[in-house]
């Protein structure tokens, strides 16, 4: 009896050691790489159409959902919905760098069942955030189809001079960007 005790005790001990020098791992005891590219090819693709396009505002590739989303609870399970959740392309405002809407790249890999659920948390996240989204399913969606997307979120300004202070005749809206800083 007291043998099994005694091994008992050898056991915990070493199961304890072994937990803390698993513990104390350093970025020294790993082998890292840079991954390049870290868009494909599609991506890289949409991604200079969407700079092209959308000038005078911030597209950002590849954005941790977390970066820009909270949750106003305190609901670890709230959170793990979009924690560890990336979006394809974010595009903020130029100045103040608030986010305008999010561009998610569709690929074939979206249609099945465990993808479409997927897509379905994050547009019900992002929707619940007041954050827009646009899927495409091409990279190669015209410029035409992008400002259109672009113009339904952030509605034209009207231009200096014009406006409810300027005669009736002189009164129209015109599609005005911010200038780029």
């Amino acid at each position: 009896m007291l043998g099994l005790v005694f091994l008992f005790a050898i056991v915990i001990i070493l199961l304890s050691i072994l937990k803390s020098a698993a513990g104390r791992s350093s970025s020294r005891d790993f082998r890292f790489a840079r991954r390049s590219p870290f868009l494909r090819q599609d991506e890289i693709q949409l991604y200079e159409r969407l700079r092209a396009a959308l000038e005078d505002t911030h597209v950002f590739p590849q954005v941790a959902m977390s970066a820009f989303v909270q949750h106003r609870g305190k609901s670890q399970a709230a959170r793990n919905l979009f924690a560890q959740k990336y979006v394809d392309y974010l595009v903020c405002e130029r100045k103040t760098m608030r986010p305008l809407y999010v561009i998610e790249l569709d690929g074939a890999s979206h249609g099945s069942a465990k993808a479409q659920k997927r897509d379905k948390q994050k547009n019900d996240v992002l929707a619940s955030a007041g954050i827009p989204i646009m899927r495409y399913t091409s990279k190669d969606v015209d410029l035409k189809t992008i400002l259109s997307d672009y113009f339904s979120v952030v509605p034209p300004r009207p231009a200096e001079g014009v406006g409810p202070s300027a005669p009736d005749n002189e009164r129209k809206l015109r599609a005005v960007r911010a200038p780029v800083a």
